[in-house]
């Protein structure tokens, strides 16, 4: 039971929750860039914890070679099923020898493909995502390329027609998480107050802009160019993903999902938790403004998510379980 790449994206790679436990040695978590759209792609087909394909920046086309359950999500893609168009965001059923297009179309950046049981992936130090720079886990440490086969896991499925099944994830609870796009809330870190006055002004006031020089290590960011206080010698400190670290050049880099462990430039802030998933779908050239809130504020936001989260899993599968039982 497998896939078949036609024409892979600009980097395609299998995720799953980050590799933890393993910061002292120097490696980063990992994981998905948009962990929401990745956790609720497994909800929408009955899975949890397995591996999902993730597409970033360009369009896609993939064979399946048998009949499947899929459900693809995340932000500025549309999806053609045989020339049918599906609903991203809602589970479908292909027949053998469907050709889905993932065709980039709209603002955003990742889309997450699942399949009912999950990709077959390599495990690595506890977690089946792909680490490209130790090149391990995944897809045997690598992205997908054209003509690779990607295998699944868990029961065929007899399908006759390619059909959206009837659940999924609202319009609201999408604006809930993505929106506004540029607004960014972050919370002080432990180097904010090393900031000029001038330039901590400027950081909540200024508008920024995603650099073309923006990858899954990190977004760079054009605006205003900020300054400390005075000079500081700094020595490398743990960081994480949503660290803004001011560069020596005046600039900001906000770390992602294959951020380094320690880095040696300061800390000025760090974009909360919720905000991450709607940061990681944004393109070069998109425009950024920060919002700063109290660490409460931000716990607050982050527990929310995850209620909602549990709430959207709970139903996902109830209707998964109810419709195929």
């Amino acid at each position: 039971m497998s896939i078949k790449i036609l024409k892979p994206v600009m980097l395609t790679t299998l995720v799953s929750d980050g590799r933890e436990g393993f910061r002292s040695l120097g490696i980063g978590p990992g994981g998905a860039m948009d962990n929401f759209a990745m956790r609720v792609a497994n909800y929408l087909v009955g899975n949890e914890h397995t591996a999902v394909i993730e597409l970033g920046y360009s369009s896609a086309e993939i064979l399946f070679q048998q009949d499947q359950l899929a459900c693809v999500t995340g932000k500025g893609f549309t999806l053609l099923a045989d020339e049918q168009e599906v609903s991203l965001w809602k589970p479908f059923k292909l027949k053998a020898n469907a050709v889905l297009k993932i065709i980039k179309s709209a603002p955003g950046a990742w889309a997450y493909l699942s399949v009912h049981g999950g990709w077959k992936a390599e495990t690595w130090l506890g977690s089946t995502t792909t680490n490209l720079s130790a090149g391990a886990g995944g897809f045997y440490g690598k992205a997908l390329q054209k003509n690779d086969v990607v295998e699944w896991n868990g029961n065929k499925f007899q399908i006759n027609e390619t059909k959206v099944l009837p659940w999924g994830i609202s319009i609201n609870e999408l604006n809930d998480v993505y929106s506004p796009a540029s607004e960014i809330r972050c919370m002080p870190s432990i180097e904010t107050d090393l900031l000029s006055p001038q330039s901590k002004g400027k950081f909540i006031s200024d508008e920024f802009i995603i650099s073309s020089q923006s990858n899954r290590m990190g977004y760079r960011l054009k605006g205003s160019a900020l300054s400390l206080s005075e000079r500081i010698e700094m020595i490398s400190s743990p960081v994480d993903f949503g660290t803004i670290q001011l560069l020596p050049d005046g600039n900001l880099i906000v770390l992602m999902a294959d951020h380094q462990t320690t880095g040696g430039y300061p800390r000025i802030a760090s974009v909360i938790k919720a905000d991450q998933p709607k940061l990681s779908q944004l393109l070069p050239g998109d425009k950024v403004n920060f919002k700063m809130i109290t660490s409460k504020e931000a716990e607050v936001e982050f527990l929310s998510r995850e209620q909602k989260i549990k709430e959207l899993k709970r139903n996902c599968i109830t209707r998964f379980n109810d419709y195929f039982r």
